[in-house]
């Protein structure tokens, strides 16, 4: 207990102190974890509010502490309306690294499954949409996020409009040698051949493809994809794709768990979303989709048919009122003359 109030003090210390870096002035903590907390800053060199997330000294190893420096410098080369905006990142005079990411107002997929339970379908498509869009982006530059699933999603909440969904914490990203453009990217090559050893399995399990969950390194973006169907399918089920009484057991459930359909349990969904989530979630990568674009198109396909399916059932729904309207309205009308006939 001593140890944690000591190192939530160590934490705490920019906060009394001011300034992160002579420019950012800390205002509140936001949240706090095991290895470091979130504050919110404002930014005086733009005079903007900024979220800065700091790890506390001796709550980090050297693994942990490059895995946070990976995700500074892949969430700062994405730029894209669908990733988490990271700004600025470095050191403090303690030893303990911080990163500057743009400050986001909602909640995470996780804690709004954990409210509603079920989605309604065409919310589900539309934040796998938007999570395809940021990780189409992320592929674009060699970059593989590895760690797809509702906790590491954010979905802001504007006005009157659709939540804009916000791809989180890029740590656990791996490069694509194949697509790897620059220096920057080759650098995270090499700090993931020393942070990962052969057999050893990186990640969230109930989220990890098959060739991802049995420890292999060979794996492409299609891991990224296959987590997406895992997370649309449960948004669309209101059920865990993958569960077990621990990790090992849920390693050999993503390995040897054969998935109902989405239509045994949502019968209401079009037959092309069952589909999609099948393709998406096919054991074989070979058999999925090979792209955030193509994953995209057919869903965006699929809430076209959708819409089209819920609009003919509105408008057969309001002819049959239009027709019980007029039955039960028939006999009202000759009421008065049969009043005057007795």
């Amino acid at each position: 207990m001593r140890s944690s109030n000591r190192a939530r003090a160590q934490v705490a210390a920019p906060l009394h102190s001011g300034l992160v870096a002579d420019r950012y002035q800390l205002l509140s903590e936001v949240a706090r974890g095991g290895c470091g907390a979130v504050f919110e800053a404002r930014d005086l060199a733009h005079d903007t509010i900024v979220a800065i997330k700091i790890l506390q000294p001796g709550g980090f190893d050297r693994a942990a502490a490059a895995r946070f420096m990976r995700e500074a410098r892949v969430a700062a080369a994405i730029r894209h309306p669908n990733v988490c905006a990271v700004s600025d990142s470095g050191t403090l005079d303690d030893g303990s690294p911080f990163l500057v990411m743009e400050r986001l107002h909602g909640e995470t997929l996780r804690a709004y499954v954990g409210r509603v339970v079920r989605l309604d379908a065409e919310e589900a498509i539309e934040f796998a949409v938007q999570m395809l869009s940021g990780l189409e982006a992320s592929h674009a530059i060699g970059i593989v996020h590895r760690d797809v699933k509702p906790e590491n999603i954010f979905l802001v909440r504007p006005k009157g409009c659709m939540p804009l969904v916000k791809l989180l914490d890029f740590g656990m990203c791996r490069g694509a040698a194949v697509h790897a453009r620059n220096d920057v990217f080759e650098e995270e090559l090499r700090l993931d051949r020393t942070l990962t050893r052969a057999g050893t399995v990186v990640g969230t399990p109930e989220y990890m493809a098959p060739e991802q969950a049995s420890g292999r390194r060979q794996f492409d973006l299609r891991i990224d994809l296959y987590a997406v169907g895992v997370v649309l399918y449960e948004t669309l089920t209101g059920t865990r794709a993958f569960y077990g009484t621990d990790p090992r057991a849920v390693l050999l459930a993503v390995l040897g768990r054969q998935l109902p359909n989405v239509r045994a349990i949502r019968p209401d969904l079009p037959v092309a979303v069952d589909r999609i989530v099948a393709r998406a979630l096919e054991r074989d990568p070979r058999a999925r989709y090979h792209s955030a674009a193509e994953f995209q198109h057919d869903l965006l396909q699929a809430r076209t048919t959708l819409r089209r399916q819920r609009a003919a059932k509105a408008s057969a729904a309001q002819r049959m009122r239009g027709v019980e309207l007029d039955e039960w309205e028939a006999p009202t009308t000759e009421l008065p003359s049969l009043r005057r006939m007795a």
